[in-house]
């Protein structure tokens, strides 16, 4: 009787580590997969962000250093990249980002 409570005790402790890892083993196995293709629009939005009211020369700085210096970079970008980017909160950030969608 002891010894099936072992292994009781032992398939439960292997089952609770699995369990607890299960959020690991699937990160790694889903960081393996290509990336999906993008597709372009066909209508290059190249324009500087410094076109959208309320991003002055000291802002398009910060977001061409953090690589969001065009409409298109910035139109897909998520609001807190831009926020951190920019050291803006992240409701700036989101009407920013609306702005560049609807330019």
């Amino acid at each position: 009787m002891k010894r099936l409570a072992q292994i009781i005790g032992f398939i439960g402790a292997a089952a609770a580590l699995v369990w607890a890892m299960r959020d690991r083993f699937i990160s790694v196995a889903t960081s393996r997969e290509p990336e999906p293709p993008s597709f372009r629009s066909g209508v290059a939005k190249s324009t500087p962000v410094d076109v959208i009211e309320g991003i002055g020369p000291v802002f398009a700085k910060r977001l061409t250093d953090a690589h969001l210096g065009t409409l298109d970079a910035l139109a897909v970008a998520s609001p807190d990249q831009v926020a951190e980017a920019a050291s803006v909160s992240a409701a700036r950030a989101r009407s920013w980002i609306d702005l560049a969608k609807q330019s």
